[in-house]
């Protein structure tokens, strides 16, 4: 049972079936590929060619020229790199407020819930405010920790900053809770792969229903609309008990949501 999820998610640090909507093909030569592998690593400030070879978008055949532009064809350097814009330039697309929309092109759902978050009117706005990078990195391999959430967002939501500071402390336990479900959800696919026939086609269907949910909370989770969120953890425990109880066995208490602030959407 899989499901495609955002590399960059909260749920793709946590084990949970995850790729970019790109299919890992067999592609023609890629001189971007086969020129920087020899080239010695970056020292500055980016990400370097071993982070991408590394990471799930080289796993998924999602090369240079996706993010960077360039011509991955092309034998000389100057034209490899013709229409190549410095990070530094407005118009490149891997300029701070064009990274969303980059990035977009191949996560629609979760360019889609930040367009609608505060963070991207100010983004776009005054160039204050976060974009992909600022919790995934460059190759959206990492996804801030609970610690981490607390130090990243306190740069803008501290006492006299930009932000209020409540809403920092208010999301890490919001994403602890996601990393729980998940978890959850691992445990009982575990015991349902071993149950009997029928049994294991009950909880199975619970299952599917409960991946569906972690996933829709992980890419509403970019709208940083956290009650929202929770509606969608909620929704994927109920399923992931059902699935226990599926398997005959007893289920745990059920954990208590934080309670939408007011003007908050469910």
């Amino acid at each position: 049972m899989r499901l495609w999820l955002d590399v960059a998610t909260v749920l793709a640090c946590l084990g949970l079936p995850s790729a970019v909507p790109v299919a890992a093909r067999a592609q023609a030569p890629n001189r971007c590929v086969s020129c920087h592998q020899t080239l010695a690593e970056r020292s500055q400030a980016g990400h370097s060619f071993a982070a991408w070879r590394q990471s799930r978008h080289a796993a998924a055949g999602v090369r240079c020229e996706a993010c960077h532009g360039g011509d991955p064809a092309a034998t000389d350097r100057a034209a490899a790199h013709r229409g190549m814009l410095n990070s530094r330039n407005r118009a490149s697309p891997v300029y701070s407020t064009r990274i969303p929309f980059t990035c977009g092109r191949c996560h629609a759902a979760e360019l889609a819930y930040f367009r609608s978050s505060a963070h991207f009117a100010r983004l776009q706005g005054d160039g204050r405010g976060p974009n992909c990078v600022t919790c995934h990195g460059a190759m959206a391999t990492s996804v801030l920790s609970q610690d981490q959430v607390l130090g990243t967002c306190s740069a803008c939501h501290t006492a006299g900053g930009v932000a209020p500071r409540d809403r920092a402390r208010e999301s890490a336990p919001v994403l602890a809770l996601v990393k729980a479900e998940a978890n959850l959800y691992h445990v009982v696919a575990a015991v349902a792969a071993e149950a009997p026939g029928a049994r294991r086609a009950r909880a199975t269907a619970a299952l599917a229903s409960a991946q569906r949910h972690l996933a829709a909370a992980a890419e509403v989770w970019h709208s940083f609309h956290l009650d929202s969120a929770v509606h969608r953890l909620d929704a994927a425990q109920a399923d992931v008990l059902s699935a226990w109880s599926a398997l005959g066995r007893q289920p745990p208490p059920a954990r208590t949501s934080p309670a939408p602030r007011p003007g908050q959407r469910p």
